[in-house]
């Protein structure tokens, strides 16, 4: 688990990665990169930070993959979603991507702009939706993007989301999915001790007591002023997926990268 919080003279601005990461950012192309951001009470006090580190990290996303980033919040609802919705209506799609009809691109500082955080952090509620809705689309086509979830949350939550994740390596396992077919990096924002604690044991020791893959891997960023390099940022963009690119690279290189379709599951 990295922690960054050294102060320097680019304190708190999240720095972008240089041209001796085009190599390994190169695979986000491959990738689906869905965000999954806590906006609870806890995260009140760094929401500002949230908005810095999304609008930093979004065109990094996009250089590399044109199909753009997905935004779902663990409360707040996109105006025309009902419950009863495919989960996938639930957030904001291909954010940054060039619509075809008007050439226009939606952008995440709309978003924030009507995201208010309150209320209780259900993160293993909200991580469970999406993961059965992954492995369903994974089942339904096997061809499926493989997914890169990070979460950017205080780490205080009020309902158990390690279940979600074990549950959700044990499916892939028994589907024989490849190791990088799915990662999911939490990455916490602020000190909370407590839950810096949860996410090192969801990170070292939840995969090996399940007897599963390892799925999860963690970041922490105390937030302004402390420093956010560009290694960070590419840890924090790549998140969990980027343990296995050692594996997945003899697979990937000289692909074509998998075509993004939605469907009605």
């Amino acid at each position: 688990m990295a922690t960054y919080t050294n102060d320097d003279d680019t304190a708190g601005v999240p720095q972008a990665p240089g041209v001796e990461h085009t190599e390994v950012l190169s695979f986000l192309q491959y990738f689906e990169t869905l965000f999954i951001i806590d906006d609870s009470s806890h995260m009140k006090r760094q929401w500002s930070d949230v908005s810095a580190l999304i609008q930093a990290v979004a065109p990094i996303c996009l250089k590399y993959d044109e199909n753009g980033i997905d935004i779902y919040f663990i409360n707040h609802r996109p105006t025309l979603y009902f419950p009863g919705m495919s989960v996938r209506k639930s957030g904001y799609n291909h954010i940054g991507q060039v619509h075809s009809d008007t050439g226009k691109r939606d952008s995440t500082q709309n978003i924030f702009r009507d995201v208010k955080p309150g209320g209780k952090c259900k993160l293993g509620g909200r991580l469970r939706k999406i993961l059965t809705w992954y492995i369903e689309q994974l089942k339904a086509d096997p061809q499926r993007p493989p997914l890169n979830i990070i979460v950017i949350t205080a780490g205080i939550t009020d309902d158990d989301f390690t279940t979600p994740l074990t549950d959700a390596a044990r499916e892939l396992d028994n589907m024989k999915s490849p190791l990088h077919q799915l990662g999911v990096m939490l990455f916490q924002l602020g000190d909370d001790e407590e839950a810096r604690k949860k996410f090192e044991h969801a990170d070292d020791e939840l995969w090996q007591k399940a007897g599963t893959r390892d799925i999860v891997d963690t970041v922490t960023w105390r937030g302004w002023p402390a420093s956010f390099g560009s290694e960070d940022m590419v840890k924090a963009v790549l998140g969990a997926v980027s343990k296995k690119m050692d594996g997945a690279a003899p697979a990937l290189v000289g692909t074509v990268p998998p075509e993004r379709r939605e469907t009605t599951i």
